[in-house]
């Protein structure tokens, strides 16, 4: 028989049994990197084109809002866009990780420490840090690490088989049932959220650019390394990386997996119509030197996205606050 669903009362009530140790995590996170939260300053928000407006904002996602090793969406949201952001996104985050698994400890800020059986979840810390911050706008970035690293062996068949690259049926069914069903999962808590919070509170979901699979990963030492996600697996499927156009080759492989977790969103979008925004980033990043590495942007790249994820805030977020007051840059409405 299927599982049971876990009801926002019971998130509440793991709040006020957890809330403590949600607080703990939290501080330990904002103490080393809660930059973000800090309003921006003075000169940044007058440099802004007129009419631009700065919101609070809560951030909830993988490394896409959260790289350490170089600037991201939520650093470039907050150091060009000037808007403050508490984040509470974890490197590395799969999907499953976001909306069922545990808050990760921190160790020197990074998610080291061991995880323990009464740790709290996720999504209690997405409805408990909701209804603390009451932010003005919500930001998802969820799913590129549910399709990349050992995830992405069973998508992708042998260039020798004679069937097409993409495995389509696996990729259908991952997108359509797991990871929406997942994205529903946290959708609809934090609407739950932010109406038992008394605020108007639109979310924002990506679904990442076409990456370059060029074998390039985060880094190495001794042995240990972080990426690459893509390489290893086209390897092993005997898909070559000996020039140019082997690359493409890859990289158009990669294109319906990217589209598969985009029109997922946008049918999320209409299925929470004027709840939720899907922020199309497809197309910002054309070559391989916008990357990083396989899986992020460089800072040039991140800084593109960044302001198109400003677009659709300017676009879609109220003119007036939950509280009513206006934003630090927000004109008369």
């Amino acid at each position: 028989m299927p599982n049971a669903r876990t009801t926002f009362a019971e998130i509440r009530q793991e709040i006020t049994d957890k809330g403590a140790a949600l607080n703990d995590i939290h501080g330990a996170r904002q103490a080393i990197r809660g930059h973000t939260s800090v309003p921006a300053s003075g000169p940044l928000l007058a440099a802004l084109a007129p009419g631009h407006r700065a919101f609070k904002l809560l951030a909830h996602g993988d490394s896409w809002f959260d790289y350490p090793l170089g600037t991201d969406l939520i650093d470039c949201l907050h150091s060009n866009h000037g808007h403050t952001i508490v984040n509470i996104a974890v490197a590395g985050s799969t999907l499953n990780d976001e909306a069922y698994g545990s808050v990760p400890r921190e160790m020197w800020g990074l998610p080291l420490g061991p995880l323990q059986s009464d740790d709290p979840s996720r999504i209690a810390e997405l409805v408990h840090r909701i209804g603390v911050e009451k932010p003005q706008g919500l930001l998802l970035s969820a799913g590129g690490n549910d399709v990349a690293g050992d995830e992405f062996f069973s998508f992708l068949n042998n260039a020798q088989s004679g069937l097409s690259a993409v495995n389509a049926n696996v990729v259908e069914a991952v997108v359509s049932q797991t990871f929406l069903t997942a994205y529903e999962f946290m959708i609809e808590h934090a609407l739950t959220a932010a109406k038992d919070a008394g605020i108007t509170m639109p979310i924002f979901v990506h679904g990442y650019d076409y990456p370059w699979p060029d074998g390039r990963g985060v880094i190495a030492f001794l042995g240990w390394r972080v990426g690459p996600w893509f390489d290893p697996t086209f390897s092993a499927k005997n898909y070559p990386n000996s020039n140019p156009a082997d690359l493409k080759r890859r990289h158009d492989i990669l294109v319906p997996f990217i589209k598969a977790v985009n029109d997922m969103q946008v049918a999320l979008e209409q299925k929470y119509l004027g709840s939720l925004f899907h922020v199309d980033l497809t197309g910002t990043l054309q070559t391989k030197d916008d990357w990083a590495n396989e899986l992020h942007p460089n800072n040039a790249g991140f800084a593109a996205l960044a302001a198109k994820f400003d677009a659709a805030l300017q676009s879609h977020i109220p003119l007036a606050s939950p509280a009513g007051t206006k934003s630090p840059t927000q004109g008369p409405s």
